[in-house]
């Protein structure tokens, strides 16, 4: 007789939390550092940032829909990340920027703009009927 994990006691709960976990961290790395950092060094202080970062939304929330994720807890820790990313952007010497002082009200509307938008379109998405 060979146990699965339905047979132990909280065993398929805990697997389901650690998914989650690594999907977390997961969207952390690509849907937040990378695309906002990347977005934030093409665009510069372009107002092209808020189109750009809003268009990201798309495959970013397509990806958390493919997965069947609720990005709540998501949505909450780069809330908070995001101020701190910003505010070390404005203090923090990058050579890449060369001298450019960042436009404070720009980042902060485009960051928390596309954070709204792919907590919104991840809980969208999974609503589509899609012909099924």
């Amino acid at each position: 007789m060979i146990l699965g994990l339905e047979d132990i006691p909280g065993g398929t709960g805990f697997v389901s939390f650690i998914v989650w976990l690594g999907l977390t961290g997961l969207y952390y790395l690509v849907c937040y550092l990378a695309a906002l950092n990347v977005l934030d060094d093409v665009t510069r202080n372009s107002w092209l940032k808020i189109p750009a970062m809003l268009c990201a939304t798309i495959p970013a929330a397509g990806l958390m829909a493919v997965f069947h994720y609720k990005p709540f807890v998501f949505t909450i820790l780069v809330s908070i990340a995001n101020y701190f990313r910003v505010q070390k952007k404005l203090k923090a010497h990058d050579p890449k920027w060369d001298g450019i002082k960042i436009n404070l009200p720009l980042f902060y509307l485009a960051s928390y703009g596309y954070i709204a938008m792919l907590t919104a379109l991840a809980l969208y998405f999974p609503t589509l009927d899609l012909g099924q």
